[in-house]
């Protein structure tokens, strides 16, 4: 009887169905204690004698791979990977898969959230009321201004939906634009130095990779507007912090929104007193309609991968190749 692990302490907070699901199709599930795979070892022990892991952000190195010999499949609860060696997955023959698509409208609206948080000063004026100071912070506009995207993927496409509701102009930086999106949309395709030089809310949607990694650097954020926004719902390793805070606090750009941050959870505190700044913890994407979404996708490609189906969100179908032979 295979075995599945669930590492997300919140996996089906609303809804026991996928649970369900996956003993229905003759798995035996456990949930992992809530905090009991705070490093590589403790998750190596957690994971033996397993088939499978419905994972949420525990680091799965090649020494956890290789300690687990029993692991067949990381069904990653979410849309990222920077935290599994695919490399070593692959070589140790580990199938890893994300729920993607399943989370793209929350990431959206959290990175449109912050743009209208940040233009209208909202939350400054949240904290001030709620210290009986009834003041008037001044906002800005988000309306009929100018947004730039830097990736327009899924979430991309999804903020730019929203800024053309608000009759915003479009600037997308993007290789490998889809042009009919682009062309239905109204999206004007501009190279990064343009986008960021042009943009009143520049907002990212780029994977973490060696090349992204301080893609907003100090140089780049220089060409950003001082009357400018960033907003970063993608990646905290797309963002050179320390830059970013001397733009801040020289008024080189107007204020930030980060859901993400480049150690997480952030024991960084630069930001701390900075009031154009807005903070959240990595929750973009999870809404109660998300999760059960990516709990749904997560089960379906586990019971996929047991009937012999490729699974859906597979990452390295080179190991499914090599089972099917």
């Amino acid at each position: 009887m295979p075995s599945v692990l669930i590492t997300c302490p919140v996996f089906t907070p609303r809804d026991e169905s996928p649970v369900e699901r996956l003993e229905a199709g003759g798995c035996t599930v456990r949930h992992a204690p809530e905090g009991a795979h705070a490093n590589e070892a403790e998750l190596a022990k957690l994971l033996q004698g397993h088939d499978a892991v419905i994972a949420a952000g525990e680091t799965y190195s090649h020494d956890v791979m290789t300690r687990v010999p029993s692991l067949k499949h990381i069904a990653r609860w979410g849309v990222g990977f920077d935290q599994v060696d695919m490399p070593a997955a692959t070589e140790l023959g580990v199938l890893v898969t994300t729920t993607q698509g399943a989370n793209d409208w929350a990431v959206a609206d959290h990175a449109f959230g912050l743009i209208l948080a940040l233009a209208h000063q909202i939350v400054e004026n949240d904290e001030e009321v709620r210290r009986g100071v009834w003041g008037r912070r001044i906002g800005v506009d988000v309306w009929r201004k100018t947004l730039g995207i830097v990736g327009l993927g899924r979430i991309g496409k999804g903020v730019a939906r929203r800024g053309r509701g608000f009759e915003m102009t479009v600037l997308a930086a993007e290789p490998e634009p889809d042009m009919p999106f682009v062309r239905e949309h109204g999206v004007e395709l501009a190279p990064i130095e343009d986008v960021l030089r042009r943009a009143d809310f520049v907002t990212l949607h780029l994977p973490a990779s060696a090349e992204t990694r301080h893609f907003m650097n100090q140089e780049r954020l220089a060409l950003m507007k001082p009357t400018a926004y960033l907003v970063n719902t993608a990646r905290g390793s797309l963002v050179d912090e320390v830059a970013l805070y001397g733009a801040l606090v020289e008024g080189q750009i107007a204020g930030a929104g980060l859901d993400v941050r480049e150690q997480e959870p952030s024991s960084e505190s630069r930001f701390d007193d900075i009031r154009n700044v807005i903070l959240t913890s990595h929750v973009a994407g999870v809404t109660h309609e998300s999760m059960a979404a990516m709990a749904r996708m997560a089960v379906d490609s586990v019971l996929e991968a047991l009937s012999g189906k490729r699974p859906g969100g597979l990452l390295n179908p080179d190991v499914w190749e090599r089972r099917r032979r």
